[in-house]
């Protein structure tokens, strides 16, 4: 939440468009329900994304997160920083741990499998993260089934084995 554990960036200097941005506040959502064993945060994410989404869409894209969310939990070495979705200060702040987690995101959007493994690696702090991998995977097919309707998403070539 609220800290000066992590290291933070200004939300302007970064290449953050509107819909990273959107996964960012999401994100921070989920990660308050995980953090505080809570549906809340839950709640107001698949809220949120059906706003923004549709009623159709929204709910996939926010579950897509939550299991991210969970896979990196389950392979990642070390805490994860992130910032309240609700404050005004924190609005204009991205912790790196974010911004790690958004370049993965992004790779599971544009669809390419080396990309998405590097970016995972990363976000785990391991050589490889399968289970994470996948879930980023998943995550981008979802976005892009919901953004681009007529583009084929590329087939998810990670597995959760």
């Amino acid at each position: 939440m609220c800290t000066r554990d992590h290291a933070l960036t200004d939300i302007q200097s970064t290449n953050l468009g509107e819909m990273e941005r959107e996964w960012l506040h999401l994100l921070r959502l989920h990660c308050i329900s995980f953090e505080h064993n809570r549906a809340d945060g839950l709640d107001r994410a698949i809220d949120h994304a059906e706003a923004r989404y549709g009623a159709d869409d929204g709910p996939a894209i926010a579950s897509r997160i939550a299991v991210l969310i969970r896979a990196m939990r389950a392979e990642r070495r070390g805490g994860f920083g992130y910032l309240s979705p609700f404050c005004p200060n924190c609005r204009r702040n991205v912790t790196d741990d974010e911004c790690q987690l958004l370049t993965l995101m992004q790779a599971g959007y544009r669809g390419i499998p080396h990309e998405i493994e590097e970016a995972a690696a990363g976000v785990a702090r391991r050589a490889e993260a399968p289970v994470l991998t996948a879930a980023a995977a998943r995550f981008g097919k979802a976005v892009a089934a919901a953004l681009c309707p007529g583009r084929a998403p590329p087939p998810v070539r990670a597995t959760l084995h």
